[in-house]
């Protein structure tokens, strides 16, 4: 039996061959139906749109930030500061501002997801099947990098991206494009780890692997309990699961640093992250003691739900 709080578990409790090629978009959209906040969000966005909802958020935030009085960030950026030479002056006030040439192409290629965090900034669930980055669009997009010659990162998200049918078809033909113009690109895959196992997705490391993929996954801890809560029953074995997966491909470890995998801290919310290097040597030595899985860097974040 495996144990709640992951003491004395072994390997093979966490790696059940049941768990691959099932899906959890079924559990997702169980615990959704009794979720009393998303359905009332749910008949928000039908009512006003998503467009709505997110103009709506940005004037809520804007009146949060008036009634104590933070000003406009471009306004206080540009503005003069009488206190210049106040040590409590802002390092930031008094700048002009240029824009660079771009280095990241980051691509939110659709907001279907096999999950539905309470966390989740752009409210990616199930049920977003709408939303999604067309074939054309994709073909644009990688005209944009292909012609855009500072650009030497590109960044997939989603929802799940890789349950996108245009994340294989971006991935593939920008790795050939780099390789065969000798041009260095770093690909990355923001991934939410149970997507491993999702069915139809068996090859899915491989496919990483194969391209040269980094990944970024989200862990927003390393205990099963607060996994789950945040983001769905069932949610921290698969995670486990795909871990070990990555692991067994070399990914996280140091036989191959060519293959970088990364974990996403983020509370869940109005919370600020504790320390990244102190919380990164606890994640390294939990998840090394309890399942044996490495990683290569630990990145906090403070997430900020369009909901909240």
């Amino acid at each position: 039996m495996r144990i709640s709080s992951c003491l004395h578990s072994t390997t093979e409790d966490w790696t059940s061959p049941e768990l691959s090629g099932t899906s959890l978009v079924a559990d997702t959209l169980l615990e959704m139906e009794s979720d009393v906040e998303f359905q009332e969000l749910t008949k928000k966005i039908a009512k006003i749109g998503v467009d709505g909802m997110t103009k709506e958020e940005r004037a809520k935030r804007r009146r949060a930030l008036d009634e104590i009085g933070i000003p406009n960030f471009m306004t206080f950026v540009t503005e003069n500061d009488d206190n210049t030479n106040n040590e409590s002056s802002s390092p930031i006030q008094n700048k002009q501002l240029y824009r660079n040439e771009p280095t990241i192409l980051q691509l939110n290629i659709g907001l279907y997801c096999n999950q539905a965090c309470n966390h989740c900034h752009v409210e990616s669930s199930p049920l977003r099947k709408e939303e999604t980055m067309s074939a054309d669009i994709a073909a644009q997009c990688l005209k944009l990098l292909q012609s855009t010659p500072s650009i030497d990162t590109l960044d997939l998200t989603g929802g799940a991206p890789e349950l996108n049918g245009q994340f294989r078809f971006l991935v593939k033909l920008a790795r050939e494009w780099a390789t065969e113009n000798d041009r260095k690109l770093t690909i990355i895959d923001r991934c939410n780890l149970t997507v491993l196992l999702e069915p139809n997705q068996e090859d899915l490391v491989d496919f990483l692997k194969d391209n040269q993929v980094n990944v970024v996954a989200s862990l927003p801890c390393y205990g099963e309990d607060n996994v789950d809560a945040q983001r769905g029953r069932g949610v921290f074995q698969r995670s486990i699961a795909a871990l070990l997966k990555l692991n067994e491909a070399g990914y996280g470890t140091p036989e191959h640093p060519e293959l970088e995998l990364d974990l996403v801290y983020n509370p869940s919310g109005p919370f600020l992250p504790p320390g990244q290097a102190s919380l990164e040597v606890d994640y390294k030595r939990e998840l090394m003691e309890k399942f044996g899985i490495q990683f290569n860097n630990l990145l906090t974040i403070t997430n900020m739900p369009v909901s909240s």
